[in-house]
C-alpha cells in the first residue's frame, strides 16, 4: 500500500502555551509533584491532574520530553479513574447528575491522555530513523490506543453513545502503525495484569473484540471481565485485508464506525479490514467442553454463560429471526423475578401463598422426627395418684386468680404486623412505557426519564398489554442510553404467561433451604419446548433436586437442561421425580397447555 495515498486524520490540540501554571515540564520535578498530590482527596487530585494534562497538551515541548511527562502521570491517572468508577458503576441506567459528571471527568482524563500520546506520535514520526525515537513512537501508539479502549469500555458499561471520532482515531492510529511497520513491535505496559508486553495490533484488537462481543447484551461486571480477558485474547485474532464473503466482521480504517457483520457492510475499499477470530473461537469452544488449552486464560468470575455468549458472538453470524414492525403500544412492565412473581400471583403474600403447601411437604417427610408417630410411653403411677394433678391448672401448677393476671399490650405487635403487610404491598412496582417496534419474538421499548436500577441487561421482566389480562415473561437483552433523558431497550419474550410457585433445593445434609419465588412456564408447542422453571441465579443448577410448590400442591422435581441463564435468573427444563401425586402431575400438565399464539397474534 502506498503510504502517500493514505490521509491520516488525527485530532490534535493546538500548542499555544509557553509555561505551565502547575506541575512541571521536567520529568524529575513532575515526579515530586505527583508524590505530593492529595490522593486521599480524590476530588482535588482529579482537579489538578485534569488541569495539568490540559495544559501539557497545549505546551510546546519536544516529543521525547512530552512522552516522559505523560509516563510519569499515567499511573496516577489510572488510579484516579479506578477510584472514580465507584461513583458511576452499579447505578441506575440514567445516572444522577453527579454520577454523570464523575463519569464524564473520567472520560476526559483518559481522552486528554490519548491526545497527549497522539501528539508524541505526530511529532515523532519524522524521526523514526532514530532507534530511541522509534521506541517512543510505537509505545505512544500503544498507550493512545489503550486510553481510547478504556474510554470505549466506559461507554459500553454506561450505555453511553460512543464519542464522535473515537473509532476514527482508533483506526487511524492502527493504520499509522501499519504504514510504518510498527504494528507487531512488542511494547511493555506496567499497567497490564496478565502480560508483560503486547503489540499495537494486540491493543487495537482489544477494541475490536469489545465492540463485537454484543456489549449491549452484557452487564458492567461482565464487560470488565471481557476487557480484562482481551489483554491476552487479542493475541489470538488477526486483522486482515477484507475480501472474502465469508469474513464475519469487517470495518473501514477511514470511517468513524466500529466493526460490523459482513452482511451489513461493504468491504470493497482499500482500507477495509476483517477480523479473523477462528483461533480464539476454537479455544472458547474447547473451554466450554471442559478442555481449556494451557495457553488460554479465563478470568476468575467469568461464568460459563458468558463464555458461551462470547463464543456465539465471535463465532457465527446470527441474523434476526423475526421482522420488526414499527408500532407504538402502551405497556405496563415490572422488573425482577420477585416483582414478576408478585404481580403474577395478584399481589398474594409469598409466605401466605406457601403456608398450606409447606405443611403438605412436611407431612410427606418420613424422617421428620416431629411428625413421626411413636408408641406412647407407659409410666407406672401410684394407685392413689390423681391423674389430673399434673395438668397446667391442677395442683402446684394451678393458675393465679384472674385479678392477679398481668395485662399484656398487643397493640405494638398488631401495628407491626399491619405495617409489614403494608410494606409487602409496596415493595414491588409497575412501570409504564411504550413500544418503538414489535416482532413475534420481542419488543424494542422506550423509557422516558429516570430509570430504575433494575433496568439492565439480563434482567427478568413481566409485560402486560391493555388487550391481554395476563403477564407475559421476557428478558432484557440490550440497553441503549439516549443522549436526552431516557433509554431504549430490547426485550426477548420467553413465554406468554407464567405461574407463581415456590421452590427450594433439597440438600443431602444440614438444615433445609428456605423456599424462594420461582415461576413455572407453560410448554411452548410452537418451538417444541417443554414446561420450564425460572429460578434465582444462585443456588439452583443442572441436576439439583427441588421441592416445588404450585397451586397448593407439593411435588419433587429434578432440574435438567439449562435453557437460559443471566446474572438474575436461570431457566431449566425439569422432570418429575417418582412418588408424586396425580394432582401434582396434573398441575404440571395444566402448565403446559398454551403456546405463543395466545399472545403473539395480538401484537
Amino acid at each position: 500500500m502506498d503510504q502517500q495515498s493514505q490521509r491520516i486524520r488525527l485530532k490534535l490540540p493546538e500548542q499555544d502555551l509557553r509555561t505551565l501554571t502547575l506541575g512541571s515540564d521536567r520529568p524529575a520535578k513532575l515526579r515530586n509533584w505527583v508524590e505530593q498530590l492529595p490522593m486521599m482527596n480524590m476530588g482535588e487530585t482529579s482537579r489538578q491532574l485534569y488541569q495539568y494534562i490540559q495544559e501539557l497538551n497545549r505546551l510546546e515541548v519536544a516529543p521525547r520530553t512530552r512522552f516522559e511527562l505523560l509516563e510519569v502521570i499515567r499511573p496516577v491517572v489510572q488510579q484516579v479513574c479506578t477510584g472514580l468508577s465507584k461513583h458511576y458503576l452499579n447505578q441506575a441506567l440514567v445516572l444522577p447528575e453527579k454520577a454523570r459528571r464523575v463519569a464524564s471527568l473520567a472520560q476526559s482524563l483518559q481522552g486528554h491522555m490519548a491526545s497527549g500520546y497522539k501528539l508524541v506520535v505526530a511529532r515523532g514520526l519524522g524521526k523514526l530513523g532514530d532507534k530511541d525515537m522509534k521506541d517512543v513512537v510505537v509505545t505512544a501508539l500503544h498507550r493512545a490506543i489503550t486510553a481510547l479502549n478504556e474510554t470505549l469500555l466506559r461507554c459500553y458499561q454506561l450505555y453511553f453513545p460512543t464519542p464522535r471520532h473515537l473509532w476514527m482515531e482508533l483506526h487511524q492510529l492502527y493504520l499509522l502503525a501499519e504504514l510504518n511497520r510498527l504494528e507487531h513491535v512488542e511494547v511493555e505496559d506496567p499497567e497490564f495484569g496478565l502480560l508483560e508486553s503486547s503489540t499495537v495490533t494486540d491493543a487495537y484488537g482489544r477494541a475490536l473484540l469489545l465492540a463485537t462481543c454484543k456489549p449491549n447484551q452484557l452487564r458492567q461486571q461482565e464487560l470488565s471481565l471481557v476487557y480484562q480477558a482481551t489483554e491476552e485474547w487479542s493475541g489470538f485474532i488477526d486483522v486482515k485485508m477484507a475480501a472474502d464473503n465469508d469474513d464475519l466482521f469487517v470495518f473501514d480504517l477511514s470511517a468513524d464506525r466500529p466493526p460490523t457483520y459482513r452482511t451489513h457492510a461493504s468491504a470493497g475499499a482499500e482500507t477495509s479490514r476483517y477480523i479473523e477470530s477462528g483461533e480464539l473461537v476454537k479455544r472458547l469452544v474447547s473451554s466450554i467442553a471442559g478442555e481449556k488449552p494451557s495457553d488460554f486464560h479465563l478470568p476468575r468470575g467469568m461464568s460459563d454463560t458468558l463464555v458461551n455468549h462470547l463464543q456465539r458472538a465471535w463465532g457465527a453470524l446470527t441474523e434476526r429471526s423475526f421482522r420488526r414492525v414499527d408500532q407504538e403500544i402502551a405497556l405496563e412492565i415490572c422488573l425482577g423475578l420477585g416483582a414478576v412473581h408478585y404481580f403474577v400471583s395478584d399481589g398474594e403474600d409469598f409466605a401466605r401463598l406457601m403456608g398450606d403447601s409447606r405443611h403438605a411437604l412436611l407431612a410427606d417427610e418420613e424422617d421428620n422426627p416431629f411428625l413421626r408417630k411413636r408408641a406412647p410411653q407407659q409410666r407406672s403411677l401410684p394407685a392413689d395418684a390423681d391423674p389430673w394433678a399434673g395438668a397446667y391448672d391442677g395442683g402446684a401448677y394451678r393458675m393465679a386468680q384472674e385479678g392477679s393476671v398481668e395485662n399484656i399490650d398487643l397493640s405494638r405487635i398488631t401495628s407491626a404486623l399491619q405495617e409489614r403487610r403494608g410494606e409487602s404491598k409496596t415493595k414491588f412496582h409497575k412501570h409504564e412505557c411504550r413500544t418503538v417496534n414489535v416482532s413475534p419474538g420481542g419488543y424494542c421499548l422506550a423509557w422516558e426519564g429516570e430509570t430504575p436500577a433494575q433496568l439492565r441487561t439480563g434482567e427478568l421482566m413481566g409485560i402486560i398489554e391493555e388487550s391481554n389480562p395476563e403477564w407475559a415473561l421476557g428478558v432484557i437483552r440490550w440497553v441503549k442510553q439516549l443522549s436526552s433523558q431516557g433509554a431504549r431497550f430490547g426485550v426477548e419474550l420467553l413465554a406468554p404467561r407464567a405461574m407463581p410457585a415456590g421452590g427450594r433445593v433439597i440438600k443431602k445434609t444440614g438444615e433445609p433451604a428456605e423456599f424462594q419465588r420461582v415461576l413455572l412456564l407453560p410448554e411452548l408447542h410452537a418451538i417444541g419446548q417443554p414446561a420450564t422453571l425460572v429460578v434465582p441465579s444462585v443456588g439452583f443448577q443442572t441436576g439439583s433436586r427441588v421441592e416445588l410448590v404450585h397451586g397448593g400442591k407439593a411435588q419433587r422435581i429434578q432440574l435438567q437442561r439449562k435453557l437460559n441463564s443471566t446474572a438474575s435468573f436461570g431457566q431449566f427444563e425439569f422432570r418429575l421425580l417418582g412418588g408424586q401425586s396425580g394432582a401434582s402431575r396434573q398441575g404440571a400438565e395444566e402448565a403446559g397447555g398454551d403456546d405463543f399464539n395466545s399472545i403473539w397474534s395480538s401484537l
